[in-house]
């Protein structure tokens, strides 16, 4: 069996964007992307990112990778080595050596390749960076035939450039792209919610067999639950820079405990013709991030809060193993899950 150490531990992290306002564009408010989100990830574990659009999570994945630099916040990484850094402080220049071991697949196939350059060019760029190989080299031919073999990609068409492929095989150019300097964690940021539903099928049962080949950690950010719930091991649900829930995605899905993710699980499409149950439609507008209301959040569109609730912040607390949530009365709502 594969080993199933921590790789990643995200605490406390936060991402605000400043609100410039006047002739000397002086900072008048945040804009509070990301308030504070913690979780943990293991090799070989998918962790599913989920919520509605302008919640934060990509925000979030793009903070791990300091694609962004987090306003404050841990992210501890767990090198391979087993030494344990902090991705958020680290200096650029110390950074940029442990970039292999972490990956992002993006959400567009086709804007995240260059059109300029062929496919053999996109996945052995890593690898020449990272100086795993040489230019010319047979060791570099041999990386680059592996890794589209691993992801299904016609050798002969290594040649060819981007807008020769269809959408489903540029994202498999962009996975081979991802896991050619062999990393140990993976973001996958929306990664197939720009395909066709069939093309979706294909793309997520890929990573799956290549996680459990390569023991891979899965960042796995979504809005499509259903799609989140094939392929994740737990899911964590994000509502205004906030995790509100996280369990196991078998008892998330089945036994909710927070009136958001119920809203959420409400929404997903049922395969059942002859199923009259109608999506819960939430109250109002998701609130202003510069602006968020007093105590928890999601209180001024629940239909269960109470006073305290408009009062005083819920912390996430743990009600079973492994199952933590934010809501005062998470241990007294009977929530509807997916099969209810």
């Amino acid at each position: 069996m594969s080993e199933h150490r921590t790789i990643l531990q995200v605490k406390n992290l936060k991402k605000y964007f400043p609100i410039k306002a006047g002739f000397f564009s002086k900072t008048v408010g945040n804009v509070k992307a990301v308030e504070d989100v913690s979780f943990s990830l293991s090799a070989g574990e998918t962790l599913g990112l989920v919520g509605e659009s302008g919640c934060g999570k990509s925000t979030v994945g793009r903070c791990i990778v300091r694609g962004i630099d987090p306003t404050a916040g841990n992210v501890l990484f767990n090198t391979r080595e087993g030494t344990e850094v902090d991705l958020a402080t680290m200096e650029s220049k110390t950074l940029r050596g442990l970039r292999k071991d972490f990956q992002m697949i993006f959400q567009d196939p086709n804007s995240s390749l260059d059109p300029r350059m062929t496919v053999y060019d996109i996945i052995s760029e890593p690898l020449l960076v990272n100086g795993f190989a040489g230019r010319g080299s047979s060791e570099l031919d041999a990386r680059v035939i592996e890794l589209a073999e691993m992801v299904h990609l016609n050798i002969s068409h290594l040649k060819r450039y981007p807008h020769a492929f269809s959408g489903g095989q540029r994202q498999r150019i962009g996975i081979a792209r991802a896991l050619a300097t062999n990393p140990q964690l993976v973001i996958a940021d929306e990664s197939v919610s720009a395909l066709d539903v069939s093309v979706q099928a294909q793309i997520i049962n890929l990573l799956k067999d290549l996680q459990e080949k390569l023991n891979l950690g899965f960042l796995f950010i979504a809005h499509d639950l259903s799609v989140v719930q094939h392929i994740s091991d737990k899911v964590a649900v994000m509502y205004l820079g906030l995790i509100v829930e996280t369990a196991p995605t078998e008892e998330l899905f089945f036994t909710p405990k927070h009136p958001y993710t119920e809203a959420l699980l409400s929404s997903v499409p049922k395969p059942d013709p002859d199923d009259k149950g109608e999506a819960m439609v939430l109250a109002g507008e998701v609130p202003n991030p510069a602006f968020p209301p007093e105590g928890c959040y999601f209180h001024p569109r629940c239909k269960y809060a109470t006073d305290i609730c408009k009062t005083l912040r819920p912390q996430l607390k743990e009600i079973s193993p492994g199952h933590e949530v934010a809501c005062h009365h998470a241990e007294t709502l009977l929530l509807k899950g997916v099969n209810q």
